[in-house]
């Protein structure tokens, strides 16, 4: 004979209170007492309010009084009581706590962030494991909202939301606003962020909580309905939270214009006459996705769609024997104190009729029939329409919801955007590991690494639509503005805070024949060619010089693709490898950044050249001919220079997504590592340094949309420079983009770019 697990002890089990801090423990601690093992002597329950807690030590004491009926299957029983269903998960992941019941909204995030899985699921009416998700309002509320004109009326409405992250008021109907009803998607990898576009004031408990405000950045918007007082308010103990919450929500004084429940909460709360203090269901319809009107009752034909039922949930570590124990004492649970909810006569058992004084989890001392709230949500345990499922592992294809995950974001053509990250400076495994980090995060838009075979190929790509974005120096930047119409959105920021870096010149202190003043016959270390700080700080009379001056040079990029490249492939490319070209004797003097002489020196990198290398070995050359040490670099430079950037074509909203894309990304892998399992943004692992972003870097910072300009970000003297190293340009303008998608406007005509100068200066020094 089937036997089934009734909701009642759903509201009971859904938490555990520990009972060294709430009191709910009797045990004797007696001298010789052996320690009981969580799980196996005793299970704890999680719960997350007082009163969910008092009904988790009455169904425990019952337990405790009735324990010969349970022959084998006894475990004893205790509560623990969490602040909220976050801090429960993570007691039953530490092994803390043994079970929780969570929305299946949560279960996702269980499963996800804690490791835990479902063992036990709810069943509804005639043994459903489905609910159904429904917009609840006023009779005649929201006229704005008409049969055939879809749900664009609710823009600006007052909602009330059980909580964010709850599948039914939450998930189900973020997901089909933004399906029919023109929830513009303001943020891919934060939702809250649309939601507050698109609502009035509201209440959406959690809204401002860590796991849905990655970045900081939510509005108090979301809060402004709720009723909770300090400490308390839009959290998961607000008055209006869970379902329950949100429709007290809609009723007081009139304070919400729609609740998003699930269609069990409504039905609970008219039998009740408690939770809605005597309204009754003709004060109250449901909207359809077509705009239309139907009873509260009629939910099967008018919702926004089927969600998975609620289940209980324990830890991946608990093996599968002691998952079928569990399924076993909840069974027995069942049995002893199952007896139907008075308001609900489709279940008949006989089991606690026999039993005087026995636990019945649908009576309570307290004046209400339905005083206990699990989670703040609807009342799992005191339900009128639930009973639990044995065997949450069955095939549940058929059953489950069949909701499409949310829409990516979209361009202005209306189609998703993919973004491809070109990758000019770094080696295939940087490349692949930060595109899997990336997606490892579940970080959206879907992060693509494209190669180009040089800084102007990748320009090239990105201005013709084969790659969104790059990152570019800033003396590249000024070429990609002025040829390929590119836009900066994000830069680099420095250990100092500042977005720019002093560019120094460094000799050996053995060397004091080297000085700024004096180059002839002296040998050269440059970063790259075109670069701001190895190469554009010469301007074109020192270029001239140095082709007088100079016997060598190593300019990474002056020659063939295959030989003295301009990325990693090349040992001598890039600040690390200008210093390295000059300690190993390739030069007497490297152009660097001012951070690149400590980089090196002093143990900070194990490769062969440098182990020896000291700070005091490494001088700074003044323009004034004197010599300074390492940390004089303010007054001994050869000018500021702005840190890199990222660049894309000039459309606000795809640039919007990058820069929201990359800030969530340095949001899980901004801190610097050497731990060879962790990948870290602004770490190159030896002998590699620069790959993809500035080693020096600390993070990206977003530039808004009025100062996404090259010539903003490069500065008079950085233009200044680039153009006296390009001999032959006139007073190029760099663009400028005032307007929400920089369409409408056009460059004004350039000419040919600083580098191209630099190259035909370079094939003269070889002649």
């Amino acid at each position: 004979m089937d036997t089934y697990l009734v909701v009642t002890l759903s509201s009971i089990l859904i938490g555990t209170t520990s009972a060294s801090i709430y009191g709910s423990e009797n045990a004797i601690n007696g001298i010789n007492k052996v320690p009981k093992i969580e799980g196996q002597d005793i299970i704890t329950w999680c719960t997350t309010s007082l009163l969910e807690n008092q009904k988790c030590e009455k169904l425990a004491q019952s337990v405790l009084q009735d324990k010969g009926l349970f022959g084998k299957d006894f475990i004893e029983l205790k509560c623990k009581r969490a602040f909220d269903t976050e801090e429960c998960m993570s007691w039953v992941d530490r092994g803390e706590a043994s079970l929780l019941g969570l929305d299946a909204g949560e279960v996702y995030v269980a499963g996800r962030y804690h490791s835990l899985v479902p063992i036990l699921q709810e069943l509804y009416g005639a043994s459903k494991p489905y609910q159904y998700s429904i917009a609840v309002v006023r009779k005649g509320a929201l006229p704005s909202i008409q049969p055939g004109y879809g749900l664009s009326g609710l823009r600006g409405a007052k909602a009330c939301f059980p909580g964010v992250g709850a599948l039914a008021g939450w998930v189900m109907p973020i997901h089909v606003l933004m399906q029919e009803g023109g929830l513009k998607i303001t943020d891919c990898n934060n939702h809250v962020k649309s939601a507050i576009e698109f609502f009035g004031d509201s209440c959406a408990p959690n809204s401002l909580k860590d796991m849905y405000n990655p970045i900081g950045d939510n509005s108090d918007k979301l809060c402004k309905l709720c009723a909770g007082g300090a400490g308390i308010r839009c959290t998961l103990a607000d008055p209006y939270a869970g379902y329950e919450g949100a429709l007290r929500c809609l009723i007081a004084n009139n304070s919400g214009d729609i609740a998003f429940v699930r269609d069990t909460t409504v039905q609970h709360a008219l039998l009740s006459h408690q939770i809605l203090g005597g309204v009754t269901e003709d004060q109250f319809e449901i909207i359809c996705r077509d705009g239309s009107r139907r009873p509260v009752t009629d939910s099967e034909n008018c919702n926004w769609g089927r969600v998975p039922a609620d289940a209980i949930v324990t830890s991946s570590a608990v093996s599968m024997e002691q998952r079928k124990k569990y399924q076993d004492y909840l069974q027995v649970i069942y049995q002893l104190y199952g007896e139907p909810n008075p308001l609900n006569k489709i279940y008949n058992n006989i089991t606690n009729g026999v039993q005087p004084g026995g636990y019945n989890p649908y009576s309570s001392t307290e004046s209400s029939r339905y005083p206990y709230e699990t989670f703040n949500r609807d009342n799992r345990f005191n339900n009128n329409f639930n009973n639990r499922q044995n065997e949450y592992e069955e095939d549940m294809n058929n059953k489950a919801s069949t909701m499409p995950p949310f829409k990516n974001r979209v361009d202005s053509s209306g189609q998703p955007i993919e973004s491809i990250f070109q990758l000019f400076r770094s080696n295939e495994t940087t490349d692949l590991l930060l595109q899997v980090a990336l997606k490892a995060a579940f970080l959206s838009p879907t992060l693509v690494c494209w190669r180009g075979h040089s800084t102007r190929h990748c320009e090239r790509a990105i201005a013709e639509g084969a790659a969104d974005f790059a990152l570019f120096d800033s003396a590249d930047m000024l070429h990609a503005a002025n040829m390929h119409r590119l836009v900066p959105f994000m830069q680099e920021i420095y250990s100092s805070g500042d977005n720019w870096y002093y560019a120094v010149a460094v000799a050996k202190e053995q060397d004091p024949d080297t000085d700024l003043t004096y180059l002839r016959g002296k040998n050269a270390c440059h970063t790259g060619l075109g670069t701001a700080a190895g190469w554009v700080s010469y301007g074109c009379d020192g270029a001239h010089a140095a082709a007088e001056y100079f016997t060598k040079s190593c300019a990474p990029g002056a020659l063939s693709a295959e030989r003295c490249r301009r990325d990693a492939s090349e040992d001598y490319f890039g600040h690390v490898g200008a210093v390295r070209c000059m300690v190993e004797g390739g030069g007497d003097v490297a152009f660097v950044r001012h951070s690149a002489p400590a980089e090196v020196s002093a143990g900070r990198r194990r490769e062969w050249w440098a182990r020896d290398l000291l700070p005091d070995d490494l001088q700074l050359l003044c323009p004034d001919g004197t010599r300074a040490k390492m940390h004089e670099y303010k007054h001994c430079n050869l000018g500021k220079v702005p840190g890199s950037v990222l660049m894309g074509r000039p459309n606000h909203t795809e640039l919007d997504t990058y820069s929201n894309l990359m800030v969530y990304a340095q949001q899980f892998y901004g801190a610097v590592t050497t731990d060879e399992f962790s990948f870290s943004m602004f770490y190159s692992q030896p002998p590699y340094s620069d790959l993809i972003f500035s080693d020096v870097a600390v993070r990206l910072k977003p530039l808004a949309h009025n100062k996404r300009s090259a010539e903003i970000v490069a500065g008079p003297a950085l233009i200044r420079a680039a153009r006296i190293v390009s001999c032959d340009a006139p007073q190029a303008s760099y663009y400028v983009a005032s307007d929400p998608d920089f369409l409408s406007h056009a460059y004004s005509n350039g000419v040919m770019g600083h580098l191209l100068a630099i190259s035909l200066f370079l094939l003269a020094l070889l002649r």
